[in-house]
């Protein structure tokens, strides 16, 4: 009986998954110790079968314990790559909120400017702010780049490799193109709307992008669906908001029709900007992208400029324009609102990514309604503070999301 038992137990274990290697062990590139009967009872074969079962028992408990130590080992390292991921994403969330208000920052900024006697062509303005916002990468590129840790998904800089490459002239000019025609659009749309409308139409880029992304094949996930919602639902109520008009400037409703047609155009070439931004940083190093966008959108500005407007400058120029308001505009314009906050935008879109980053970018009515009210007077009414709790509300729900898992090579898929 004790040597039927025996046998019994024996084919049992050849025949289970004793001597299949596990899938977790083949992912991991490990050879498992395997107790082949072959081997191990061949070298005792004077042993009864009774004492080969326990010999054969002690082997499979001898490697489900270097299995489990294994993935063990696997799932720590795991952990640490989630920590890592979710610190990253907490990191992007924070440039990408400190982004939307240098952002906002421009509607009072702007609006104060055209809201002068002898107010500069937006041409013109877009052009010297680019070309300051050169002048200020070139000096401090260096600087901003050893400053600002990178993200893990940025493109690396290769010493051995090629600089300044017909691919990274691509992925710059093609992000100077779309942002150069967004802020040429908004600069014009500001001038002829409110500053409270110009900030919310613009946010329209919350839904743009994601339906973009969702095209494209992005699986979005339900929090940041329902963050969307509330950022919309923001907009809608900033937009319809009868106290977002300035107590100094008085337009007529066509120009604020034209004006918002503008703002939404710009929106548009924005959101086709954040898209591409996140594609092309993982392409080309940050420094040398930002600087032949920013390049590329000063060229862009001038030649426009140089066409359309020219006549419009020069009346201005004669016309003497006000250097003490002019001057800190363009500096502020050009230096942190386009070339400090280009480069970070870079960065951080990498860690959040483009559909994430719109619930943030969407509460810029909110700060810029704030500032509109500290600088040139505009005043928010109840529908204004329900968009801003909706933006909040947004805001939070962005923040709380799950760090978004990096795609996985086609190395790296699972067959």
């Amino acid at each position: 009986m004790q040597l039927l038992s025996a046998f019994v137990f024996s084919l049992l274990y050849a025949t289970s998954d004793g001597f299949a290697p596990s899938a977790s062990l083949k992912k991991q590139g490990v050879a498992p110790q395997i107790p082949l009967l072959s081997t191990t009872c061949r070298q005792k074969s004077h042993l009864s079968l009774s004492d080969r079962a326990q010999i054969l028992e002690k082997e499979r408990t001898s490697s489900k314990a270097e299995s489990d130590s294994v993935q063990n080992l696997t799932g720590a390292k795991d952990e640490d790559d989630n920590e890592d991921l979710d610190l990253e994403y907490k990191k992007g969330i924070s440039i990408i909120a400190f982004i939307t208000l240098l952002n906002a920052s421009l509607a009072p900024v702007w609006h104060t400017v055209f809201a002068g006697g002898n107010t500069p062509p937006p041409l013109f303005l877009n052009a010297i702010v680019s070309i300051v916002a050169l002048i200020g990468l070139l000096l401090g590129g260096t600087l901003l780049d050893s400053s600002f840790e990178a993200s893990s998904a940025l493109a690396e800089v290769d010493e051995d490799g090629e600089k300044w490459s017909l691919h990274s002239f691509r992925g710059g000019m093609e992000l100077g193109l779309w942002k150069g025609l967004g802020t040429t659009c908004h600069i014009y749309g500001m001038a002829l709307t409110t500053a409270n409308h110009g900030a919310f139409l613009l946010q329209l880029t919350t839904l743009i992008v994601p339906i973009i992304q969702g095209l494209r094949g992005e699986k979005i996930p339900n929090q940041i669906k329902l963050a969307i919602v509330l950022a919309l639902g923001g907009i809608i109520a900033f937009t319809q908001d009868p106290s977002g008009t300035s107590s100094d400037v008085s337009l007529d409703a066509a120009q604020i029709q034209l004006g918002d047609a503008l703002v939404l155009g710009g929106a548009f070439f924005y959101a086709l900007y954040d898209i591409q931004t996140f594609y092309w940083g993982r392409e080309v190093p940050r420094t040398e992208l930002v600087t032949i966008k920013i390049g590329f959108q000063a060229v862009l500005s001038i030649i426009l400029c140089a066409i359309v407007a020219r006549d419009d400058v020069m009346n201005y120029i004669n016309a003497g324009p006000d250097l003490m308001v002019l001057i800190p505009v363009v500096l502020w314009s050009g230096l942190f609102v386009n070339a400090l906050a280009t480069f970070l935008q870079v960065g951080g879109m990498q860690s959040v990514g483009p559909t994430r980053a719109q619930t943030i970018f969407a509460s810029q009515p909110l700060w810029a309604s704030v500032l509109n009210y500290v600088f040139i007077g505009e005043i928010v009414g109840l529908q204004g503070f329900v968009g801003g709790g909706a933006f909040l509300g947004a805001l939070f729900l962005a923040a709380t999301t799950k760090a978004p898992q990096p795609k996985l090579s086609s190395d790296e898929e699972e067959p």
